[in-house]
């Protein structure tokens, strides 16, 4: 073994803790595994788990220990492995009982291993440690010529000349532009622009490119003086001044030419939403140099800050401590509470660390104190605090009142804060409560909370207080006459967020759950006409022929009046729907679709023939056979999604001179792994592509190559188009409609209901389509076929079209469990008092 350093711990203690340790982990696990034999069933797999994680952290811990008794054994090993043995048991003896659940006591085993140290061998270190850091600085100072502040400075000027001088788009000659600014020879006369031979003569001279001076000027780089002689005398700005230091401090950020700086100023500037003039004109303008500024900060070497403090002291006065001729100034001593300003090289005096303000000398920077002290603020001295002998008056004096945090607001309203300005701070008021679930935030913006604050005030008094304000007495009385039941408030809030319409089949509420699609649900019949008939609801006739009841405003101040109720507690829930009265005017009952009644001035459907009293026919003549209708009869037993779903008569659909000849195509059957695709789209995706058939397409021949229509919607479509284009696994606007393939019905194996069979005829495009600017609003119409020849999608299934339909496959039966009992028969409905069901009557589609 090797002699152990200060600070390092024997070989012996490291066996030791290292024995320890896994003794500890060894405790830690057992009592894991004795956890595990009493878990119970529901939490068997946790405690499991949790033995297996403290087993494998005990036996590291072991190995680590049997591993440190082997390193002790063999003289050739050093200390340092044994240390690295003990250490490692620790950690894994502190893991294992973190993992069971235990007090991590294997932690105090690591303050075992850093011996203490005595007081000669603190000194000893420090000494060694202090001697260590001044060969270092010498070294660094002889090879900078700064110390360490500076050199600090330095790295950071070297860190932000990288990063600013690619974004400043310069080349070497526009450096060698502001190097002889910098000299300040560089003038312009007559048009041109040289540096002259020496300062004050403006004739002659090298000439110097007179577009890059022009456009160092234009940035703000360099600017103009007049001198004598018609001359002008072109400076560098302190701006110029920085971005010169950095590019020298960074040469490789200069591009090569002017060409390839140009190209990447272009590349910078150059947005999808810009003119290409605007573009070219914006590169050939150089960029200013923004950030940099104000973080540059110059480094000073050690010899200019020799010459500013002998300049300093022999500047000063005698009686001053300064300079007197053939005396020798003393170093002053460095006295407690002093600090040596790195910028001047004087001791200042400090308070609390911070530098105090001094005179600044001529060759000090502008942020002179420098940057190794914080520069001194002005600060507010406390108040002095009352004597013992004047408590009495100061107690008498009354104390002074909190400050406000801000203006209140009420409940349920906060601050939005926007982008502020400069000067001013600018809020939004965002309220809870107008709707559900939701923050909306109120028209106006304000620079002020107070005035925000008003106007959430406003908005509350207008809105949301006569929802918290307690029922009145008329009030009450007026909630006694609508004694609603639970499912009939249901109804009436379904009519605000949801749909209730009335079809062939009853009243139905659709898409009525906020947190599942597509969710319908079949409402009471006397329930929503003894509503209507209150008064509490009204009807909306649609062009389609369907009736949809929306709340009359009867039924908003009913609705309004029951939720405060509800919430100030002053009703009870009722089981019973209540017998309302009707109004007057809707006392001759509600006209049922199913009954073949209609409202006044309700348009009859087209598929709803009227009843009519057949005319006698004279005896001598035959009557005429009853006219085929054009128009098949509408399926009443259909259930309430193939409906909704189904579209109305062909004549509707489409005009007369569509072709309705069956045009056969091939259809695509998707591979494994194009099924997986289609699989992991989301839901309502997945029925969007079935509806419009684009979750099998096949593409029509085209003379662009695929790769070549891969740029295009890459690089030539609009963002939005990717975006929707990346929601399918096969795209979603390159499909025309004759490229779509097999409908919904048909991919279910439901050929007897396919789309276009029921349709009586293909989809057909609309021959229309729309011209976008670069910000995607439509400018044109833009027609692709002339000719009016119709794109058309036929389902590319092999089932007939027309004719008689296909058999209706045989329904799954699902397979009994082995040992069960065989269920019996479920016993017959009754039959339905309003219609029965025809024998091909059509299924549900997909979903």
């Amino acid at each position: 073994m090797t002699e152990t350093d200060f600070g390092e711990p024997t070989p012996e203690t490291c066996l030791r803790v290292a024995r320890e340790a896994a003794a500890l982990a060894t405790a830690a696990d057992d009592l894991a595994l004795s956890a595990a034999c009493r878990s119970t069933p529901r939490i068997e797999a946790h405690r499991d788990e949790v033995m297996h994680a403290v087993h494998r952290e005990a036996v590291e811990a072991e190995g680590h220990a049997a591993r440190a008794e082997q390193y002790a054994a063999d003289p050739s090993m050093p200390d340092s492995a044994l240390r690295y043995c003990a250490s490692g048991a620790v950690d894994y003896a502190v893991r294992a009982q973190e993992a069971a659940g235990v007090e991590a006591t294997a932690a105090a085993l690591r303050a075992e291993l850093e011996r203490k140290l005595t007081p000669a061998e603190h000194a000893e270190r420090e000494s060694e440690r202090r001697r260590a850091e001044a060969e270092q600085e010498a070294e660094e100072r002889a090879a900078t010529g700064m110390d360490a502040d500076n050199r600090h400075l330095a790295r950071m000027n070297d860190y932000l000349a990288e990063s600013a001088v690619p974004l400043l788009g310069w080349t070497a000659g526009h450096v060698r532009v502001l190097e002889a600014a910098e000299t300040g020879r560089l003038y312009q006369r007559d048009g041109q622009v040289r540096q002259a031979a020496e300062r004050g003569t403006w004739s002659g001279g090298r000439k110097v490119s007179r577009e890059r001076t022009q456009d160092l000027h234009a940035a703000g780089f360099l600017v103009v003086v007049d001198a004598a002689d018609g001359a002008r005398v072109l400076a560098a700005t302190p701006m110029g001044q920085v971005a010169l230091e950095l590019a020298r401090l960074h040469p490789a950020g200069l591009y090569e030419s002017d060409k390839a700086a140009y190209e990447a100023r272009y590349a910078r500037v150059a947005k999808r939403y810009k003119r290409m003039d605007d573009k070219k004109a914006a590169a050939r303008r150089l960029p200013a140099l923004e950030h940099g500024v104000g973080r540059y900060r110059r480094p000073v070497t050690l010899v200019e800050q020799e010459a500013r403090a002998a300049r300093e002291a022999a500047e000063q006065w005698e009686d001053e401590g300064g300079y007197c001729p053939g005396v020798e100034t003393p170093a002053p001593a460095v006295e407690e509470g002093t600090g040596r300003c790195p910028c001047c090289g004087l001791y200042e005096v400090t308070e609390a660390g911070v530098l105090a303000s001094h005179k600044p000398t001529r060759a000090a920077a502008d942020d002179c104190p420098g940057s190794g002290l914080r520069p001194r603020a002005d600060r507010l001295r406390p108040a002095a605090e009352p004597r013992v002998e004047d408590a009495p008056a100061a107690a008498a004096e009354p104390a002074a009142a909190p400050v406000a945090a801000g203006p209140s607001l009420p409940t349920g309203m906060y601050f939005l804060p926007l982008p502020s300005t400069r000067y001013s701070d600018w809020w939004a008021i965002r309220c809870g409560r107008c709707t559900g679930g939701m923050y909306t935030e109120l028209p106006g913006e304000w620079n002020d909370k107070g005035d925000a604050a008003r106007a959430a005030h406003d908005h509350y008094e207008a809105a949301h207080r006569a929802a918290d304000d307690l029922l009145t007495t008329e009030e009450i009385a007026e909630l006694d006459r609508w004694p609603l039941s639970d499912a009939q408030r249901t109804v009436l809030s379904w009519t605000e967020y949801a749909e209730v319409a009335e079809y062939d089949d009853g009243f139905w509420a659709l898409d009525c759950v906020p947190d599942r699609w597509d969710v319908n649900k079949r409402i009471a019949r006397t329930r929503v006409t003894g509503l209507w008939a209150a008064g509490l609801l009204d009807v909306r006739l649609e062009a389609n022929g369907r009736r949809r009841f929306v709340m009359s405003p009867t039924g908003q101040r009913v609705r309004r009046l029951l939720w405060r109720a509800e919430r100030q507690g002053a009703i009870e829930p009722v089981a019973k729907d209540a017998k309302l009265s009707p109004i007057p005017k809707r006392s001759g009952g509600y006209p049922l679709l199913s009954e073949g009644g209609y409202f006044k001035g309700e348009e009859r459907r087209a598929d709803d023939q009227v009843p009519t009293e057949p005319a006698p026919a004279p005896a001598a003549t035959v009557p005429a056979a009853a006219p085929v209708p054009t128009t098949p009869p509408a399926r009443t037993d259909q259930p309430l999604l193939r409906r909704l779903f189904a579209p109305r008569s062909a004549r509707e659909q489409r005009s007369a001179d569509v072709v309705r000849a069956v045009i056969r195509r091939p259809q695509r059957i998707l591979t494994p792994e194009e099924r997986e695709r289609v699989r992991d789209m989301p839901l309502l995706n997945l029925q969007g592509a079935l509806i419009m058939g684009i979750t099998d397409p096949v593409p029509n021949a085209s003379p662009m190559p695929e790769d070549a229509g891969a740029w295009v919607r890459e690089y030539a479509w609009p963002a939005h188009w990717q975006e929707m284009e990346d929601r399918y696994p096969f795209g979603f606007h390159r499909w025309s409609t004759c490229e779509r393939g097999t409908c919904w019905n048909c991919l279910n194996g439901r050929c007897d209901i396919c789309v276009h069979r029921q349709n009586g005829g293909p989809s057909v495009d609309g021959n229309r389509e729309w011209v976008t600017n670069h910000q995607g609003r439509t400018v044109a119409e833009f027609i692709p076929r002339p000719d009016g020849e119709p794109c058309v999608w036929w389902c590319r299934c092999e089932c007939p079209k027309g004719g008689p339909a296909p058999a209706r496959p045989a329904t799954k039966k699902k397979p009994v469990r082995a040992g069960s009992p065989a269920a019996e028969p479920a016993p017959a409905r009754a039959a339905a008092t309003a219609r029965a069901p025809e024998a091909d009557a059509v299924q549900a589609a997909l979903w």
